[in-house]
């Protein structure tokens, strides 16, 4: 959760487009989207929570899927180079 906070710090001193927004940070693909569903999974994993495991899938899925969909759209349209 410390990258994923690092990584909110990094996008508000930018200028906060929307290229800013879908950034990677230590390789991690669309941080902002990946780092909170990563650290959820881990907390299932660590509280031995099945169901937090299995709701963090389904959310992981639409949720990355989703950023990764409009990561796609930005590089393909070239909104705010």
């Amino acid at each position: 959760m410390l990258i994923y906070e690092a990584w909110w710090i990094r996008y508000f001193r930018s200028d906060m487009r929307l290229k800013d927004f879908y950034s990677s940070i230590l390789r991690f693909p669309v941080a902002g989207a990946t780092l909170p569903i990563l650290g959820f999974l881990l907390l299932g994993i660590y509280g031995k929570n099945i169901w937090l495991i299995f709701s963090v899938i389904i959310l992981g899925v639409g949720h990355i899927g989703i950023h990764l969909q409009h990561l796609k759209e930005l590089k393909r349209t070239k909104i705010e180079e």
